[in-house]
C-alpha cells in the first residue's frame, strides 16, 4: 500500500545520517494525490468485488445444496416406513415359498444388495406372478432408498467444502477491506444531504430510490444494507422476477438489450461480470459502489460496461 511506502520512506529518512537528510525536491518522495489515491482504490475495489462476486456464488450454491439436503431429509421417513413394510411382507412370501428349506436363500434375497436382486429371482421358482412383481417393487424401492440415502451424504460433503471455502473466502475480503479502509475515507464523497425523489412508474427504480443512503455491505441483501448484485436482487423482487445474488449468474438470468433499448429498471453489467447496477434513466445508474460507500447515484459510464440485461 502506498501509506505503507510512505511510512517507510520517512523512517528511513529520520535514520539517514545528518549529512545526507536533506533532499532534493527530486528526491523527496511525493505524497499521492487523491487521483492517485483513487486509482488505486478502483483497481484494489476491482479486484476485490471478483472475490466477492465468488462469495456470493459460493453462497448460491450453499442455499441450493442446503435445500436439497431439506427435501430429501422430509422423504426420507416415509420411504424408510415403505420399505420396512415391504421388506415385512416379503420375508413372509420368501419363507413361505422356502418352508423347510433354504433360509439361507431367504436372507440373501431380503438383505442382498438390490442390484443383485435380479439373478437371485431365478431361486423363486415357486413365487406366483403377484408374489414376484410385488417382490419387483420392493427391489425398486429399496434402491431409491439406498439412492437417495447417498445423495444426502454427497450433499452433506458438498455443503461442507463450500462452507469450508466461504470461510477462507470471508478471511480474504475482510483483510482487503481493512487495507482499503485506510484509502477510502481520503477519497469517498458524502452522501447528498438531501435524498432525491422519484417520480416514475417503475417499481424497480423506486425501490432502489429508496435505498439511497444505505451502508454498501459485502454479501448484504438488505433490508438496511447491501452489495451491488444484493440491491439489483432486491429490486426486482419487487416485480416478482426472481434474481441470483450474484452478477454472473444474474447476467445469465436475464435478456440481452442493446444501450437504445434501455428502460428504466434494466440492469447495467460492466466489465469483467464483477459489478452491476439498476438504470434509472438518463444515463444514470443506482448502484451499490463499494466498501465504505453508500448506496447512491452515479453517472452510467463510471466503469467500462460489458453490457445491458433484462429480467
Amino acid at each position: 500500500m502506498r501509506t505503507r511506502h510512505l511510512v517507510a520512506a520517512f523512517t528511513a529518512a529520520v535514520l539517514l545520517p545528518a549529512s545526507s537528510a536533506v533532499l532534493t525536491s527530486s528526491q523527496a518522495a511525493a505524497e499521492p494525490t487523491p487521483e492517485e489515491v483513487e486509482a488505486d482504490i478502483q483497481e484494489r475495489n476491482s479486484e476485490l468485488e471478483a472475490v466477492i462476486e465468488d462469495y456470493n456464488a459460493a453462497n448460491e450454491e450453499l442455499d441450493d445444496a442446503e435445500s436439497l439436503i431439506a427435501d430429501i431429509e422430509a422423504e426420507l421417513p416415509e420411504l424408510e416406513e415403505t420399505v420396512a413394510e415391504s421388506t415385512e411382507r416379503i420375508a413372509d412370501i420368501v419363507s413361505t415359498a422356502y418352508i423347510g428349506g433354504d433360509l439361507e436363500m431367504v436372507n440373501s434375497v431380503l438383505g442382498g444388495d438390490p442390484a443383485d436382486f435380479a439373478d437371485r429371482l431365478m431361486y423363486l421358482q415357486n413365487l406366483s406372478e403377484a408374489e414376484t412383481a410385488e417382490l419387483e417393487e420392493h427391489i425398486e424401492r429399496a434402491e431409491e432408498l439406498r439412492t437417495r440415502k447417498e445423495e444426502l451424504e454427497s450433499l452433506r460433503e458438498d455443503a461442507d467444502d463450500i462452507l469450508a471455502d466461504l470461510e477462507d473466502q470471508q478471511e480474504e475480503i475482510e483483510g482487503e477491506i481493512d487495507e482499503l479502509e485506510v484509502l477510502l475515507d481520503e477519497v469517498t464523497p458524502d452522501p447528498p444531504a438531501n435524498t432525491p425523489s422519484y417520480s416514475g412508474g417503475s417499481e424497480v427504480v423506486q425501490f432502489a430510490y429508496d435505498q439511497l443512503g444505505d451502508p454498501y455491505e459485502y454479501g448484504a441483501e438488505g433490508p438496511d444494507s447491501w452489495d451491488c448484485s444484493g440491491l439489483v436482487q432486491g429490486a426486482w423482487a419487487q416485480v416478482g422476477a426472481s434474481l441470483s445474488h450474484n452478477v454472473e449468474m444474474q447476467w445469465n438470468e436475464t435478456a440481452r438489450i442493446s444501450r437504445d433499448e434501455l428502460q428504466p429498471g434494466d440492469i447495467v453489467f460492466y466489465d469483467g461480470l464483477g459489478h452491476d447496477a439498476i438504470y434509472i434513466g438518463d444515463g444514470q445508474i443506482i448502484h451499490a459502489p463499494r466498501t465504505g460507500d453508500v448506496v447512491r447515484i452515479a453517472d452510467m459510464d463510471t466503469m467500462t460496461i460489458q453490457g445491458y440485461g433484462r429480467p
